[in-house]
């Protein structure tokens, strides 16, 4: 019989799980028990005794992970919840570094980066053991990040983490940012020998603005969903849409999960692309229908709306960056280095809305003058394209849905006192009860 076991550091939280447990029936007590214990402690007792493990505590899941790696079967599955985004979206990059063992950046791409570096951190714990890990759901909702990860044991399997992992560039300037991989391998005599990535992927300033760039990493490069899965329990939900109380919020997530591309990692802000160059933004639409009409791809997120997916190459080079790879479609373009696509893609095409739309003149040093006195190579053809409106809004299916009231997200952390300068936060009745406990009928919160 499936149980699952909740562990808990104060007995009052734990008398709490298990008055809720009875509240729920006799079906929740043969299921569900409550324990006052160290998680950590009983995970590493219990070596790959769970088929899932869910972690979810309240800011940094960082000193969990190691035993959590341990006790799941192989095959089982790993739930991970992160609620310090201040951490893990650049806010506090030295605590992120001594917590998951990665630098972030601070972008419009943050929320994907903190899902890359808590998924690298997993794997590397799950590497001390001769482990490694397949990501199957990885989302950012509300004011947290979850990934849901599949963990199994080999050793050779293992030696592939550093193809899965690189390092980011991101100019000063402008929205261009590059990657470089960790690892390559090379195929020699029908054996596979790993060597450490090529480098340096770029010159020490950016070819479209002249800044420098600042660094981050390692994050996870490879895929953060499995797409099959993905598709498999969105087709589930939908066929038991009755049963679930928040069915629009699930569809919208997974919905918008599946169409973005699944081998290209992070993304452009169309918005800041323009306010870059300081022009005017075109649409969404007009602007996917000039990347899919110069034959590159691209895709929306489920992080953000405004939105335009950095996969506008047609392939991502991950570790042969100086070959050139044949394709048996002549039409098809390649780049020789994914470092280049902002420079062959967006701000080229950006260059054409420019040229039809002139902007008002910027310093010589800003970056958008540099980026408009360059030609752009390419000529833009914004004629709408069939493929340029997502499949989720031609049916009519909502992606990203407004929070359910006022003043959602997080509260303060215990302790604070609360003032008039939190109404914006909590909104003024909260605030009124709050600073006047006495007068809201004994009424208590627990933040």
């Amino acid at each position: 019989m499936f149980v699952s076991r909740i562990f808990l550091l104060c007995a009052v939280s734990v008398e709490s799980c298990r008055r809720n447990i009875r509240f729920n029936g006799s079906v929740a007590c043969s299921k569900l028990e409550s324990h006052l214990a160290d998680a950590r402690v009983y995970m590493l007792t219990h070596s790959k005794e769970f088929d899932v493990v869910d972690l979810d505590p309240y800011g940094s899941p960082s000193v969990f992970l190691d035993s959590a790696v341990q006790s799941v079967v192989d095959g089982g599955i790993l739930m991970c919840t992160a609620t310090d985004l201040a951490v893990l979206c650049g806010g506090n990059g030295e605590v992120c570094y001594s917590k998951y063992g990665s630098y972030p950046l601070r972008g419009k791409y943050c929320h994907e980066m903190a899902l890359r570096i808590l998924l690298a951190c997993i794997e590397s714990h799950a590497n001390w053991y001769k482990r490694y890990t397949v990501p199957v759901l990885s989302v950012h909702m509300d004011f947290y990040v979850r990934v849901f990860v599949r963990i199994y044991s080999s050793a050779s399997a293992m030696r592939n983490t550093p193809l899965k992992l690189s390092y980011v560039y991101q100019c000063n300037g402008c929205d261009s940012f590059h990657l470089q991989p960790v690892g390559r391998t090379i195929s020699k005599r029908n054996t596979l020998r790993y060597h450490p990535g090529f480098g340096p992927a770029i010159s020490q300033d950016c070819s479209d603005c002249g800044k420098n760039f600042n660094m981050s990493g390692p994050i996870w490069s490879a895929p953060i969903h499995d797409q099959e899965w993905v598709a498999a329990i969105l087709a589930d939900v939908k066929s038991m849409k009755e049963q679930y109380p928040a069915y629009d919020r699930i569809c919208a997530m997974l919905t918008a999960v599946s169409e973005e591309l699944p081998d290209i990692p992070l993304f452009l802000s169309l918005h800041n692309i323009s306010a870059t160059l300081k022009c005017t933004s075109p649409s969404a639409v007009m602007f996917r229908s000039a990347v899919i009409n110069a034959g590159y791809r691209t895709s929306g997120t489920q992080s953000m709306q405004d939105i335009v997916h950095q996969g506008l190459i047609s392939c991502f080079v991950g570790l042969e960056n100086e070959r050139r790879k044949e394709r048996k479609n002549p039409k098809e373009k390649v780049t020789r280095n994914i470092s280049l696509q902002l420079e062959v893609s967006v701000q080229k095409i950006d260059l054409c809305q420019v040229k039809n739309h002139p902007v008002k003149a910027q310093p010589s040093h800003h970056p958008g003058t540099v980026i408009l006195s360059k030609e752009p190579v390419l000529q833009a053809n914004f004629a709408r394209a069939v493929e340029s409106p997502s499949k989720g809004k031609d049916k009519k299916v909502a992606r990203f849905l407004p929070n359910p009231e006022r003043h959602w997200g997080p509260k303060l952390r215990a302790g604070r006192q609360i003032t008039g300068k939190h109404v914006s936060l909590l909104g003024t009745k909260e605030v009124n009860i709050f600073s006047n406990p006495e007068d809201s009928d004994n009424s208590a919160a627990v933040f």
